[in-house]
């Protein structure tokens, strides 16, 4: 005899939650897919403002000081077994291109994380961790029960972390920084501090939103992890994940997530084109 409890629906997880991960990352529903197009839409709206802004100081309109410069030599990779095996990890199993991708992301993950007070909150192990293995997955195949390339990254950085001695609440964090980061909004209440700055600073990375950082932090990124390439190398990556998860988030949002990438470039790029 079924009880109530099995008569109810399932509820599904949360997309980019650490029950969806253990889940597999399953495709998303038609409400998850309006939910993350919605999501996308507001970003790109409450982009074009200051984009617009930062633009038109060419016409000699005046900006906004710049953001505060941070030190990025406090942000050095820790020197720990987690942080050089996630290095090497992503180093041996993807292009140079998205090894600078992935380091450029924990540089304006970190800035942004200074600027806003952030420090005390974050683990910078598990932050650097989380950035440097966020898109291993698009290289390694991935196992039948996975459905999303950040399961896959997620599965690595939990492989790697265990093996460090880290215990499973740290785990759980690098593995919900990561395969949260598609998601439009990350709070850092509800999905952590680590999973928050690796969204923000990945969209400054994304579409070149160059204003949140200190002009003189731009020019240091860059110049250590040139950004030449990304956006034809990442966006065939993404095409190939398109079509290996087609009920994924990538497919979701193309063609939006590859125009968005094709067509975002930090001034210091434009100049040298």
């Amino acid at each position: 005899m079924r009880s109530d409890r099995e008569d109810q629906p399932r509820l599904r997880p949360p997309v980019g939650s650490v029950a969806w991960e253990r889940a597999g990352g399953p495709p998303l529903s038609l409400g998850e897919k309006a939910s993350l197009l919605a999501g996308a839409g507001v970003v790109v709206l409450r982009d074009l403002g200051p984009r617009m802004r930062f633009a038109l100081r060419r016409w000699g309109f005046p900006q906004a000081a710049p953001p505060p410069k941070v030190d990025l030599a406090a942000w050095s990779p820790p020197d720990t077994r987690a942080a050089r095996e996630a290095n090497e990890l992503l180093r041996a199993v993807s292009t140079p291109q998205m090894v600078n991708h992935c380091l450029r992301t924990y540089c304006f993950s970190a800035i942004l994380c200074e600027q806003t007070g952030g420090t005390r909150e974050v683990d910078r192990e598990t932050l650097y961790v989380a950035a440097a293995l966020h898109d291993v997955g698009l290289f390694e195949p991935s196992l039948a029960t996975e459905h999303c390339f950040s399961v896959t990254s997620a599965r690595e950085a939990r492989r790697i972390a265990s093996a460090a001695g880290w215990d499973e609440a740290r785990q759980d964090r690098v593995a919900m920084a990561i395969t949260s980061n598609l998601n439009s909004s990350v709070s850092a209440r509800e999905s952590g501090p680590e999973a928050h700055y690796l969204s923000v600073g990945g969209l400054v990375e994304v579409i070149a939103q160059e204003w949140k950082v200190h002009p003189d932090n731009l020019a240091e990124v860059l110049a250590r992890h040139p950004r030449d390439g990304f956006a034809a190398d990442a966006l065939s990556h993404v095409a190939t994940e398109t079509k290996r998860h087609p009920g994924g988030r990538f497919a979701c949002l193309d063609p939006l997530f590859p125009f968005l990438v094709r067509h975002s470039r930090f001034s210091l790029e434009a100049r040298r084109a």
